[in-house]
Formats: C-alpha cells, structure tokens, sequence
C-alpha cells in the first residue's frame, strides 16, 4: 500500500494591526492585536509515495518543477522561487521515492499569505508523512521558521494562525506569546462576506522589504516609526471591538484608518494605480478599502453595498484588475489521508 496525502490551507485578508505581529514588535505596544478574516483562496499540496526513485516538485501556480535524486541531494540553489518548498522537503522527506505538487489559488504577491498558507499547507502534508506528530501550535511555528529562513528577514505571526484555524481571527500577543481568540460567527460573516470584493492589481509586491524598513526603524528607536506602531495598534483595537459588535460600518471606518495610517508612513505602500482604484471605488459606493499585506501593489479588498457592487465592479474592471471572487472560509487548514495498492 502507498499512501498519499493532500492539504489544503486558507489565504487571508488582514484588516487592522498587520506588522503588529512580528516579534519582538507587538511587546512595545501592548495591548497589541492583528485582526484577519480566512478566505477560500487556498494553497493545497499534494504528497504522495511513488514507485520511482527520486523526489519530484511541482509548483503548478508557477509553472516550476524540479527533481533531486534523494533527500539529502535537494538544494534550491537554482531556483530561489521553490526554496520555502524545498527546505521543507529536506527537513521532513526521509524517503527516496515521493512526488510533491503544490498550487495556490491567490496569485504571487497578492498581499493574502499565500506563502505562508503554502508552508503551513507543506508541512501539515509532510509532517503527515514521516508520521510526525505536530500539534497546531508546533506547526505554526515550524512553517513559520522556515519561511523566515527562505526570505531572510523578520515575520509575522497572522498568516499562519489563518491558515490554521480559518474564520475571523484577533491575535493577541504579549510577554506569554501569543493567543488566537476566535471573531464573530454566523451572520454577521454572511454580512461581511456579501460586502467584499477583492481585486488583484497584477503588480506584485514583497511584503518583506517594506516590514524589514519599518522593523529596522522601530529597532533604532525612531520615534516616528514608534509612533506609527501606536497609531496602528489603537486602530487594530476598534476593528477588534468593531467585529465584535457586529458593526460593519465601524469595520469600513476602521479599514479606512489602516490604509491612511500606513500610506502616511510609507507613500510607496501605494502605487498610482491603487490610489486611482481607492478614489474611484469611494465614489462609486464603495464604504472601505485597503491594500492587503504590506502594500506597493498585490491585492485591495473593499467593502462594497450589494446593491452598489456591480456598478463598483464595472469601474475597477476598467482598468483592468481581475477580480478574485472568494468567500470567508470557516474551517482552516485540512489534512486528508489515502491509501492505494501499488
């Protein structure tokens, strides 16, 4: 019998207090939180044994793919966009016969976490395999070193606590780490999910470079930066506070406050095409508006009327975004087991 095994992971969509979330940040402004909502733009790997020797990697969202002989021979040298992957591979595959094909339905630097969806993903998948037991903090962790071994700077916790647990999310970090607390169910994110409207404005972006200049300058004790950190941390606690009274006009302002709070900091983390779409979306009815991650291009969300979303949609479609439709997804990482004959 072999087995193979398929897990899939959702994107997310940050709404207040992102940057918050990269230690040792958030204990320099406590009480600090990031406030997300998973979406069903999911990463999903596929792991299985085979019959012939060799690891093999497919990237289909990149059209990649590589082969190394065995495990102890994998190296991504030669190909930097397969690196997350392919370090995981090597601290897990002890087999010398296993296919891996990974694929992640929100594009390459949207701004939605869909690297780090793609390493929770990886390592739920792999961990499976070698039968090692992780609980779901241990996972987060791990797919978190990994990564931040792979791009070389400092990250953040919220992608991976989307990716995990689903749903709406306030992470909360302090001197004893950090704690999940689950959001509002049921109605109100039917409500919320009937207002947004995510767009892709084909321009993609490295979250790392600007997070890396903000975490330098708060590390050097720049005021400025020290004061920016505040602003956001105040906000993400009225998204908070928001969400939890199901107040979607509260989630509008507080979205709003995000977007001018970060774009004030760092002008580039807007391009002339995304003030273009934020300007025009207002006018056209849309309540809210941010650009997802750490901004300089990737993804916008809106918060849009149902009764003013096919007029938005036209507008932004004019200028030739892709929309991405995508629902809130409830569940959170999933990890599925099959066994066939040889």
């Amino acid at each position: 019998m072999s087995r193979s095994i398929v897990a899939s992971a959702p994107t997310r969509i940050d709404f207040a207090g992102g940057t918050l979330d990269i230690p040792p940040l958030y204990l320099f402004h406590e009480p600090a939180v990031t406030v997300n909502v998973a979406i069903d733009l999911c990463a999903t790997v596929a792991v299985r044994e085979t019959k012939e020797r060799g690891i093999h990697l497919v990237a289909r969202d990149r059209d990649m793919q590589a082969f190394w002989p065995s495990a102890d021979q994998i190296d991504w040298r030669q190909n930097r966009f397969l690196e997350l992957t392919a370090r995981l591979l090597r601290s897990f595959v002890r087999l010398s016969a296993v296919e891996v094909i990974t694929d992640c339905q929100a594009p390459a630097g949207a701004g939605t976490g869909g690297s780090s969806a793609l390493a929770v993903a990886a390592t739920a998948a792999l961990a499976r395999l070698g039968n090692r037991r992780m609980s779901k903090t241990e996972l987060i962790e791990y797919a978190r070193a990994v990564e931040t071994q792979t791009i070389r700077v400092p990250t953040g916790y919220q992608d991976y606590y989307a990716a995990v647990f689903g749903g709406a999310s306030a992470i909360e970090f302090g001197r004893t780490g950090v704690v999940r607390r689950p959001l509002v169910e049921g109605e109100f994110l039917d409500e919320l999910e009937r207002h947004l409207l995510l767009v892709y404005t084909g321009e993609p972006r490295f979250s790392g470079a600007n997070n890396w200049q903000l975490f330098k300058g708060h590390m050097s004790g720049d005021p400025t930066v020290f004061r920016f950190f505040e602003q956001l941390k105040d906000n993400a606690l009225a998204m908070r506070d928001a969400f939890l009274h199901r107040d979607l006009g509260g989630v509008a302002e507080a979205l709003n406050e995000d977007w001018a709070i970060r774009k004030a900091m760092l002008p580039r983390m807007s391009t002339p095409l995304v003030d273009t779409l934020i300007r025009s979306s207002r006018r056209a009815g849309a309540s809210g508006a941010r650009v997802c991650g750490a901004g300089g291009g990737g993804c916008i969300v809106f918060l849009v009327d149902p009764a003013s979303r096919s007029r938005v949609e036209k507008l932004l479609g004019s200028h030739r975004v892709q929309i991405l439709p995508c629902r809130i997804h409830r569940r959170g990482l999933t990890v599925r087991v099959m066994s066939h004959e040889r």
